[in-house]
């Protein structure tokens, strides 16, 4: 099964956490506190974010985060871009380094796994960090 890693779940959380206050400065702390996990992580993981431009941070006693942007102009494939560097290939011979594969000549998978890929793809594109940041209610809403 396709998984992301805990960088980008925490990078999601964060971001999905940030977007539902809106207004406020959210500190690592706050985030690690609600949810539960590591806060030195999520610290490196809002560092990483503030560096690519998704969120701002402020300095001080009171520092934290805010988003950088509105969170439906964020999209969930832009976070996880920012959390793998641009590599999320499903298999080695999808990635843009075009690892070697012993089975190149004969794959017969390659072309509908890079569908498949790209339909995935496409689904991150299309789901933005307000999506994340809904309260629950209104998402349940919206499936029926």
């Amino acid at each position: 099964m396709v998984r992301l890693s805990k960088r980008i779940e925490y990078a999601l959380l964060a971001m999905q956490d940030i977007a539902s206050k809106p207004g406020n400065i959210v500190s690592a702390k706050d985030v690690a506190v609600h949810y539960g996990i590591s806060q030195a992580l999520v610290a490196k993981v809002l560092q990483q974010l503030a560096r690519h431009g998704l969120i701002r941070s402020y300095a001080g006693s009171t520092g934290g985060y805010t988003l950088a942007r509105p969170s439906d102009s964020i999209t969930v494939a832009e976070v996880i871009l920012v959390m793998e560097g641009g590599s999320s290939a499903l298999v080695d011979c999808q990635s843009t380094d075009h690892s070697s594969c012993s089975a190149e000549h004969t794959c017969t998978i390659k072309e509908p796994l890079g569908r498949l890929q790209e339909r995935i793809q496409e689904t991150f594109r299309s789901m933005s960090i307000a999506e994340l940041a809904a309260p629950r209610e209104l998402v349940q809403l919206e499936v029926l």
